[in-house]
């Protein structure tokens, strides 16, 4: 399991640019970085084609790892209004670009969350019951047009990010296809109340093979995000689970930076008492 710690980078948000923090990662033992693409500093959008180069070039040179974390609840692949849907995949279209101009080899991303309208009975409901089936209809429709925008150009992961029956359901079809992969959020497999959610871990232990990103945080105090080794994250048993599998990035998603580089020094300690 030691090799993990050549393949481990660290979230990329309070960095003042991509080469900056590509910089901060060498100079502090990770393997690389997973950019926060989301945030307005770091938007591709606003670099241009001699950055993307220079970042290109520095990755090559050095032998990082770039990878790139997409939207979140802004472009959510229940969208089913035309319009705003050419929208995010204008979106995504941009996004797949960049990465390869910069030289990024994965990408992760969420599915995003269907409109919710808590109702005030018990059980409460979530939204109505007529809209679940076209909701699973969207997100298969979309989940499809996103495979295939980007097959074969870079590693696509889905995030156990509100990840529910649905998502699951339609995620299946493409791992067997291998045309998706998955990104293992360890945190988020414990539920609110810092008990394991056993249906999420089993089905990701049951498509272990599929996994080709981690995120590493801990859970204190109820907050996510956390130093790893503060919290309730019992990291022991899912690097165990993942040590046969082909993980190609181990992503601190720990901020800022210097409370990463304090992660990566637990994790170096807890993986050599293991």
């Amino acid at each position: 399991m030691k090799d993990i710690l050549g393949k481990v980078t660290y979230h990329a948000v309070y960095d003042h640019s991509i080469v900056d923090a590509l910089q901060f990662a060498k100079a502090n033992g990770f393997a690389g970085v997973q950019v926060a693409v989301e945030t307005p500093h770091l938007a591709f959008a606003g670099i241009d084609s001699d950055e993307r180069r220079r970042i290109r070039e520095y990755v090559d040179a050095d032998g990082l790892i770039l990878s790139l974390h997409g939207p979140d609840d802004t472009a959510s692949l229940f969208e089913a209004n035309p319009r705003l849907r050419e929208g995010i995949f204008s979106y995504f279209d941009e996004l797949f670009r960049f990465a390869e101009e910069a030289g990024a080899g994965l990408i992760a991303f969420h599915a995003g969350p269907m409109a919710s309208f808590p109702t005030d009975t018990e059980p409460a409901e979530r939204l109505p019951r007529e809209d679940l089936g076209a909701y699973k209809a969207t997100l298969a429709a979309n989940l499809r047009r996103l495979v295939e925008l980007a097959a074969g150009r870079f590693t696509l992961c889905i995030e156990n990010y509100r990840m529910d029956a649905a998502v699951l359901d339609s995620v299946e079809a493409y791992l067997a296809e291998g045309m998706l992969s998955l990104c293992w959020d360890v945190a988020k497999t414990y539920d609110a109340r810092g008990k394991l959610n056993e249906s999420l871990y089993s089905f990701f232990t049951r498509n272990i093979e599929h996994v080709r990103q981690v995120h590493l945080h801990d859970i204190r105090n109820g907050r996510s995000h956390m130093t790893i080794g503060t919290g309730i994250v019992d990291f022991k048993l899912f690097l165990s689970v993942l040590a046969g599998a082909d993980v190609r990035e181990y992503c601190i998603e720990v901020r800022p930076r210097e409370k990463a580089a304090e992660s990566l020094a637990r994790l170096r300690s807890l993986l050599a008492a293991i």
